[in-house]
Formats: structure tokens, sequence, C-alpha cells
């Protein structure tokens, strides 16, 4: 597809310049865009159409969420992230979404699939672009107190 079919496109502004945590973040915004090109791919096909999208995109995105969180966490407690006990909470509520979600995946309808990628793009533009920001200087440095202990 192309990207006029995007839901969110890969921007330079979501660069931290952490790149292991970069390269994630831009795997999740391709999980976004892949969700909600199979939804609206799907859309016209009936129930069964989407639902199988949604199904896969979630397990998917819930499968990668869990290696990104697990390294972002450690990556800020080990650089001693003064706030990283309320950034980790964002982390919890985003998976309690997502589970909330797949356990409820069979009363599942149209506009619950695309309330779910609109609750992913929010969350990515929020989190990513705004709250992943705040760890960025602390992150760095310790990353630069590493390289100078050789």
């Amino acid at each position: 597809m192309n990207q006029q079919s995007n839901l969110l496109i890969w921007d330079k502004k979501f660069e931290l310049g952490i790149p292991a945590i970069d390269a994630q973040h831009e795997h999740l915004v391709e999980l976004c865009n892949n969700l909600y090109q199979s939804i609206i791919r799907q859309k016209d096909a009936g129930a069964e159409g989407w639902q199988v999208a949604l199904s896969e995109a979630l397990r998917e995105t819930a499968g990668y969420i869990v290696i990104h969180f697990r390294d972002e966490e450690k990556l800020l407690k080990a650089a001693g992230y003064a706030n990283f006990a309320p950034h980790r909470q964002r982390h919890q509520e985003f998976i309690a979404k997502t589970t909330e979600t797949i356990t409820n995946f069979d009363k599942a309808t149209f506009q619950t699939a695309f309330d779910f990628v609109k609750f992913l793009y929010d969350w990515i533009l929020r989190h990513i672009a705004y709250e992943d920001k705040l760890y960025v200087k602390t992150v760095l440095e310790f990353s630069r107190q590493r390289a100078a202990q050789g």
C-alpha cells in the first residue's frame, strides 16, 4: 500500500536518538498501519474478514509490545530514570487495554476494531512523541557514562 493509505507516517519527530528504541517505535507505527489497512481492506468483506485482520494484528501487536516494554523498562531502570514508576504504569495501562480487546474479541464489532486502531494511533502519538521524550536526557547521559567507562 502507498503512504496515503497509512494512518500514521513515521517522522523524525518521533526519534529519540536511541537507535534500538527508535527502531522498535518505528515498528510499532508499522503495526498500527498494518492493522488499519487490514481492517479497511476487509470492511466490506463481512465480519469474518476484519475479525481475522484484527485477531492477527492484536496478537502481533501484543507480542511485540511486551518485547518493547521489557527492553525500554530495562534501559530506564539501568539509567536510573526518576519517573520510571509512572512510565511503567503507562505501559501497564496499554497492556490492560490490549488485553481487554483480546478478551472481548468475540463481542468485537467493526467499530471496536476501528476504536482499537484509534487507541493505538493516539497512544503512539502521545507516548512516543511526548512521554518517551522525557527520558531521553537521562538515558543518553547513562549511555555516555557507560561508553566512557569502556
